[in-house]
Formats: structure tokens, sequence, C-alpha cells
């Protein structure tokens, strides 16, 4: 509070002050007080402030927008598909199930080191219903050189012939001879230089022979027109097996594409855009094994095509074995597809061509959430009916951060 004090200093300071003149000094001294009220306050505020964003600062450091993130997608599911719950090939039987499709949470940053150089990692993990997985866990240095990382993500294969036509949300790579994804153990070199682009991805795993390379992946991909993209790639593998590698126990190495030891070469051709439709295609070959994808697209939906030629020898040209069957063999190393159908198989006598037809749509409902919605059928091409697959989803998906 103001104190007032009047001071004797002259006759006309002494004097009677007015009622007119009171009123007057007290509304100057209430808006003084106020003002300084005011004042006391913003500087605690500001104050205040100061010290959050002190105390803050860290922390954004650590955790900015585009560094920690998670994803919720949950949905429902229909589906229509051979019943093998006893080791054998059954009638079809169907059911309906509430699931996780791939929710995730994960961390991911990079780092200003100077000269050019920036560091980079990322930490994600899949936390569907109780189950833990990681999805990516890699670190890495770029700079003017390119690029360097090494862990388990996408690499060399995947993003220059696979990721281009990997549209689906779910329902990819089901008749691809070798459908690659995320891949642990790589060390991936990536770089570019005017419309070329180029990598290449060694994969060293522990095991009992003294071969330090195990897989390695090459591509190369040009950049033209109205940004499309036509790229090529190659697999190689160590391994060492009769071929296929799923008809011999005596394995070394790691069996690729169709669980076989030789060289997968693909090639893709992306970025096509006519109007609202856009297109990519990509194309694979493993010994006497082909496949064929192609990807359409119309604003929010998307219809996805893959189609596999399958040699009567072939790694996975198998089925899950029938009461005709004798015996069967485990499934060996290497990526087959037909191991989600049980544990033990049988060879097919001739060639089969398998195709899996995907329909999808994506909706978005507002900021963070979308839905999106597949219907899936995959024709196995087993000469009965019960082997085919269809598959109706309608999936919620909410970024949380």
């Amino acid at each position: 509070m103001t104190i007032i004090r009047f001071h004797k200093r002259s006759a006309r300071a002494s004097r009677c002050v007015s009622g007119i003149e009171m009123v007057y000094i007290l509304s100057t001294i209430y808006i003084t007080d106020l003002r300084v009220i005011k004042l006391m306050k913003f500087k605690t505020t500001a104050i205040a402030m100061a010290v959050a964003g002190t105390v803050a600062a860290p922390v954004a450091v650590q955790a900015g927008a585009d560094e920690i993130y998670a994803s919720a997608r949950v949905g429902a599911w229909y589906t229509e598909t051979a019943d093998t719950s006893d080791g054998a090939t059954t009638d079809q039987t169907s059911d309906t199930e509430i699931k996780s499709f791939s929710s995730r949470f994960g961390a991911r940053g990079e780092t200003d080191l100077g000269n050019g150089l920036t560091g980079f990692g990322r930490y994600e993990w899949d936390v569907d219903e109780n189950d833990f997985s990681i999805r990516h866990r890699y670190v890495g240095l770029k700079g003017d050189f390119g690029s360097v990382l090494v862990g388990q993500t996408y690499h060399t294969f995947y993003n220059f012939v696979v990721g281009p036509v990997d549209t689906p949300w779910w329902h990819s790579g089901y008749a691809m001879v070798d459908y690659v994804g995320r891949t642990d153990k790589g060390l991936t070199y990536a770089g570019s230089s005017d419309n070329f682009a180029y990598g290449i991805t060694t994969y060293m795993a522990k095991e009992s022979e003294e071969d330090k390379i195990d897989v390695v992946e090459a591509g190369l991909s040009f950049t033209f027109g109205n940004d499309m993209v036509l790229g090529v790639a190659v697999r190689s593998t160590q391994a060492d097996c009769d071929s296929p590698c799923t008809d011999t126990g005596d394995v070394t190495g790691i069996p690729i594409g169709n669980s076989d030891d030789d060289e997968v070469y693909a090639i893709a051709l992306s970025g096509i855009m006519l109007g609202d439709f856009g297109m990519g295609f990509n194309f694979m070959t493993q010994d006497d094994d082909t496949s064929f994808a192609a990807d359409v697209t119309f604003n929010d939906f998307y219809l996805h095509i893959e189609a596999e030629q399958l040699d009567k020898d072939s790694g996975s040209n198998v089925g899950v074995k029938t009461d005709t069957v004798e015996t069967g063999f485990a499934a060996g190393g290497g990526f087959d597809k037909s191991q989600s159908k049980g544990d033990f198989f049988e060879r097919y006598d001739d060639d089969r061509d398998r195709v899996s037809y995907t329909l999808g749509y994506t909706q978005s409902l507002g900021r963070k959430t979308s839905m999106w919605y597949e219907l899936n059928y995959i024709d196995e091409d087993s000469g009965e009916d019960d082997d085919d697959r269809t598959a109706v989803m309608a999936v919620l998906k909410y970024d949380i951060i």
C-alpha cells in the first residue's frame, strides 16, 4: 500500500486540501497501486515460466514431438480358412476376432554432431495383446557421404523393390518370392547422386559356421519423369543345401526367398500417376519361381494383387499334410509362407500359381484418428477349395502421441 504523508514545506503546501483535490489524489494513488500489483504479478509469472522452461528444456530435447510416439490399432476381422488344428487339412472354418493389429510405441531422434555429421537412432516395439516384440532397433550416422545404420529395420532389398508396392495395411507378401520386411542383424549403407540412389546391406548372424557374412543385398534406383522410380535389387546367401532347403536337414547358413540358396533378383517401377490414379509394380525371380505384384490406388482406395508361380520343386510348394500322407517333414530355415498353416507339410506334385487379392480403403476421421478396411482372398491353387483363405477386417487407428 502507498502511505500518504503531508509535509508542511510552505504556507502554500499547508493550505487545506479541497474535496475535489482529495478525490484526485486518492484515484491517482489507486491507479498507481494497481499498476504496481499488476507489475508484481507479471514479474512473478515471468519468473515461474522461466523456471519451468529451465526445468522442461532437457525433457523437450530428449522427447520432441517427433521422437516419442505411440499408435493404437485395434479392430475386428472375420476369416475363412482351412482348419489345421489337428495337424491335417479339414473343412474350412470361420471365425471372428477382435484384436490388436500391430499397435506400437517407440522413440526416435537425431543429433547434430557438427562437421556435417548427424547421429540418429530408433527403437520401436510391437505391443499386440500381451506380447512385446521389436519392430525397429537401429543406430546410425549420416552426412554428405550418405548414411550407415546397423540393427533391425527395413533394409536395402525392401526399400528398393518391396516397399514401393507394399501399400496394404495388413495383407501383403502372401504371394511374393521373397517378401522381406523388417530384418535384424543388418549393416546398411545408402547413398545418392543426382537421380540415382543406391544401397547395400550385409547380414551377420552368429552360427556354428565361420563365414563372416551370411546374406548380402544390393539395390539401385533411378528417378525420372514425374517422380517415377525404377529400382532393381538382388539378394544372395552363403547358405549351402540341396534345393530346396526344406527337403534336407543338412543345411548350412541362412536360406532366402522360398527356402533356397539361389539368388533372388527383383525389379520395381513405382510413382506412376494418371490423374487421381497411382500405380506400382514389381517382379521377382529365384531359380524356377517367379512372382508379380501390382498396386493401384485411387484417392483413399487401393487394390493390391500378387501372383506367384511356384515350381514343383520349390521350397514353398508345400501344404499341410492330409490323411493320405504317412509322414510329413518340418519346414526348414528361411522364410516359408506355408509355415503359418501347421508344423508338417507335404509337397505338391505339380507347379502352382498362388494368387492374393486385397481391396482396401483408408478413412480419415479427424486429427490423429483413422479407420482402415481390407478384404483379402488367397487362392492357393492346391486343387482343394478348403486351402483358400478369405479375410475381412476393419481397424480403428489412433495416434496417441
